[in-house]
């Protein structure tokens, strides 16, 4: 067939050519109707006003729970207009049971056969009644985590918040004591209603009223004097110049605090309830720094000092500055507002020079001495240092800088509980193969905690041995500043210095084997800390919290010779522990003086 023939066949049989391309369309669509999934939605299906069309039916039972849950409930207690709380019903423990709802919901064979019921079939289903679901086990633990077994509501004081530019009354909620049964089968009575205005979401207990010291009119007035006060821009002096400041801006500097004379004082000066504003010191200077502390604030020069050991060599002074002075100026803005001057005042005071300082030692223990000092007084943090020279020298030198100073031991009391052990076993009190922990046993818990401050292990021996055992332990070792109390230790350097020397020299528990703490250590393969400032071998035990970063080594300088140095550290950070043996091991190489000492 040619093309014009073809058009004349078209010419002829149209009608008969678009009824054959509807019934493919609507046998397409039926067909299309008949396999639709039956765990999917028909589209145009909605629920409570939710359109859960399209959806797999567990993903719309999901997203239907959800929308519920997140439904906020509004509690008021006695006559007070404002909600104690607004938490949402999933978190009370109210809910919807949504999956018997939408069983109901089907796309029936009847009308899967229909042309196009597809498009229409979703408004004619509904789902079934709704059922809600009561969790007594969230509402009683929601219900004492806010009010408590006995239903206490304490009073919400009226106070204020700036709005635009002007204080407005945050009013004042009654107190007291309601029934808590009652408060928890009213929660169990809720029927939450997908809007949120309804009055469905919405809960009112009774209770014995006590009403709020600070009232609403007293907050009221105070808004009314403030807002006056700050009606116009505040002036500030700034040295001679006069700066203005909009008085909403004063205004977001305050905070606002219920004072409320307490009921067992002796109150026969007849004090009463007030609301009281002061000046929040932070948004003031917040607001200051943007501007007006350009013109008051001076930046302070540099002082230079050269110190030998603890002796300034020189020194060249830097110029004072000066800053704002934030206590002085708050209170002068109060003057202010409360009328008692017309005129706030930037006032200042005088900054010292930031000093920089060039360290030299000499190469004696005082020099030692001058550098574990200097460097704690440099660095943030509580230190306490001890440093024993322990060949290498004709001399050998030491020092120590608050070494008798408490600091949480973090760790390196493993110290002990290891010298603990090797006695104990020595004793035959303990044996390798005894338990120390649930897993480990004591041979394994032993190299676990010296060489990777297994906090198990730790507990594990505290625990076996007892506080007693170790304290006694303790006490043969000469400790004057350890006091043993589990995870709250604390120790001295002195104390571990003492420990770390005799071990060194092999004069503590040369008999019963305390060389194995050595040994231990050696294998410790922590990096941070001492390892981190030496390339040097080290044997060591760290000490480590949040805040505390300790560290005792022996230090096999084969260079210079060994040493045991020993750096508690609370407030400071690995970095500066490491910085510290970065400047022993230079000062350790520095040729010795032969008078020096």
């Amino acid at each position: 067939m040619n093309a014009m023939q073809l058009n004349y066949w078209l010419k002829q049989h149209w009608k008969l050519l678009i009824v054959i391309v509807v019934a493919v369309i609507v046998l397409g669509e039926t067909i299309f109707q008949i396999v639709y999934p039956p765990n999917v939605l028909i589209p145009g299906a909605k629920v409570d006003g939710f359109a859960v069309g399209g959806m797999r039916r567990d993903d719309a039972v999901a997203a239907l729970d959800k929308t519920y849950g997140n439904i906020k409930l509004s509690i008021y207690f006695g006559q007070n207009d404002a909600a104690f709380q607004t938490p949402t019903m999933k978190d009370v423990g109210i809910g919807v049971n949504d999956s018997d709802r939408l069983t109901s919901m089907t796309y029936p064979f009847y009308l899967r056969i229909i042309p196009g019921s597809i498009f229409w079939a979703g408004a004619l289903e509904k789902p079934g009644n709704i059922a809600y679901t009561y969790d007594t086990n969230k509402i009683a633990q929601y219900t004492q985590s806010k009010v408590g077994n006995d239903c206490n509501i304490p009073v919400q004081n009226a106070t204020l918040k700036l709005v635009d530019s002007q204080l407005q009354v945050v009013p004042s909620s009654a107190g007291g004591t309601c029934d808590i049964t009652e408060f928890q089968q009213a929660l169990a009575q809720v029927k939450p209603n997908p809007d949120q205005n309804s009055a469905d979401n919405t809960v009112h207990i009774e209770i014995n009223g006590t009403p709020a010291p600070i009232t609403d009119d007293m907050a009221r007035q105070l808004a009314a004097t403030l807002n006056a006060r700050l009606s116009v821009a505040m002036p500030m002096s700034v040295d001679s110049a006069t700066d203005t400041i909009p008085g909403r801006v004063v205004l977001s500097w305050l905070d606002f605090t219920a004072v409320v004379p307490q009921n067992s004082i002796d109150n026969t000066g007849n004090q009463t309830a007030s609301l009281q504003f002061s000046v929040n010191s932070d948004r003031m200077k917040a607001y200051l720094d943007q501007g007006i502390a350009s013109k008051l604030v001076v930046k302070p020069g540099v002082s230079h000092v050269t110190t030998q050991d603890f002796t300034v060599t020189a020194q060249t002074n830097g110029a004072n500055g000066r800053d704002i002075d934030i206590a002085k100026t708050s209170q002068s803005v109060m003057d202010y507002i409360n009328n008692k001057n017309q005129k706030a005042v930037g006032a200042t005071q005088v900054v010292g020079p930031t000093v920089v300082y060039t360290r030299n030692y000499s190469p004696t223990s005082v020099g030692f001495s001058a550098l574990l000092a200097q460097y704690a007084h440099d660095n943030p943090g509580t230190w306490g240092l001890a440093f024993t020279e322990m060949s290498g020298s004709s001399h050998l030198r030491s020092a120590t800088y608050n070494a008798n100073a408490r600091i949480t031991a973090a760790g390196i009391n493993a110290l002990y509980l290891g010298y603990t052990d090797v006695i104990q076993e020595y004793n035959k009190v303990s044996r390798p193969v005894d338990m120390v922990t649930s897993t480990e046993d004591e041979q394994t818990c032993f190299r676990l905690m010296l060489q990777q401050s297994d906090q198990d292990c730790t507990k594990g021996f505290y625990d076996f041995y007892g506080y007693a055992t170790i304290a006694a332990r303790g006490k043969d070792l000469g400790l004057q500043n350890t006091v043993f109390a589990g995870d709250n230790t604390v120790t001295s350097a002195n104390d571990v210095q003492k420990v770390m020397v005799g071990l060194y020299n092999n004069q503590i528990g040369r008999t019963e084997g305390a060389q194995k703490i050595v040994n231990a250590i050696r294998q410790n393969t922590d990096g941070q800390g001492i390892p981190a400032g030496t390339t040097y071998q080290v044997g060591h035990i760290i000490g480590e919290t949040d805040t505390v970063h300790s560290d005792t080594a022996i230090v096999y300088d084969t260079s210079h010779g060994a040493y045991v140095l020993t750096i508690l550290s609370d407030g400071s950070s690995w970095d500066k522990v490491a910085g510290l043996e970065q400047k022993i091991n230079a000062l350790k190489a520095v040729k010795q003086p032969k008078d020096a000492t």
